[in-house]
């Protein structure tokens, strides 16, 4: 009997963890996933912001972050580039961060300004995979500076 009741515990204490595990899993993939043209809600809700870094933004992006204000700068979509929002941000900014870089911030729309999260912001780099491309004689986008290849003398 005793057996059984340590075996139910045990069991409810796996099934607790499972539970707590998954939830706090899927707890970032809840928020809606857009870009700028697909930010049409104004009811607080929680958003991916997904597109590039428009030009403007002024001369040192992270000292600004760290700021009262917060840095300001606006995102482009990606497949409609006259699709645009400004966007408010503080918190750190990675090294990556530039004009026509990829970025993905966590916030919500208030007053037409894209309220990011503090500390949300992440750059997206270009993948290991142009350069891959690019050897191969494909194609890469005109803003893409692919370093000269090593010979190795």
């Amino acid at each position: 009997m005793r057996s059984r009741s340590r075996f139910a515990i045990a069991l409810a204490l796996a099934v607790g963890l499972g539970a707590w595990l998954i939830w706090t899993s899927i707890g970032g993939s809840l928020e809606t996933y857009t870009s700028p043209s697909g930010l049409t809600r104004t009811d607080n809700s929680t958003y991916r912001l997904n597109g590039r870094v428009n030009p403007g933004y002024g001369a040192n992006p992270a000292e600004q972050a760290q700021g009262p204000n917060g840095l300001t700068f606006v995102v482009r979509d990606k497949e409609k580039p006259k699709s645009t929002v400004t966007v408010k941000y503080q918190g750190s900014v990675p090294d990556a961060f530039a004009v026509d870089r990829e970025v993905v911030l966590t916030g919500h729309m208030e007053n037409g300004t894209f309220m990011a999260d503090r500390g949300s912001l992440i750059t997206l780099c270009p993948s290991k995979f142009m350069q891959k491309a690019a050897d191969e004689g494909k194609t890469m986008p005109a803003n893409i500076k692919v370093p000269a290849a090593s010979t190795g003398k």
